[in-house]
């Protein structure tokens, strides 16, 4: 009975946790957050139209290919989560928390939701 209870309780936790995908990060400024990556026009207009990522992307210390990706999905009409998710996920833990550091010089909050 422990046995089945447990298999049970395990199947339902797989089932749960199945759809927590990878991701970015959450990026706020201005009592607004959102996920980097995220199809959003607010975020668009935070991001790209105001020119704070390509000014953060100069910045960084990661490879000028990835930023030439990252501001191409994120600011264009290519804009795309999936190809987003998948560049960060290849950043390396230094270039990732150089990302990040790089952020908040420019007055942005890393994964703070505001309420």
């Amino acid at each position: 009975m422990k046995l089945s209870t447990r298999l049970i309780t395990a199947a339902l936790l797989c089932i749960l946790f199945a759809g927590c995908g990878p991701t970015t990060f959450i990026i706020s400024k201005d009592h607004r957050a959102y996920y980097l990556g995220r199809k959003s026009e607010s975020l668009h207009t935070m991001l790209c139209k105001s020119g704070d990522l390509e000014q953060i992307l100069s910045e960084t210390i990661m490879p000028d290919d990835l930023k030439k990706e990252l501001y191409r999905f994120n600011c264009t009409e290519e804009r795309s989560k999936e190809k987003v998710i998948s560049l960060y996920l290849f950043l390396t833990p230094e270039e990732k928390e150089d990302f990040k550091s790089v952020f908040r010089r420019y007055g942005y909050t890393i994964n703070y939701v505001p309420c």
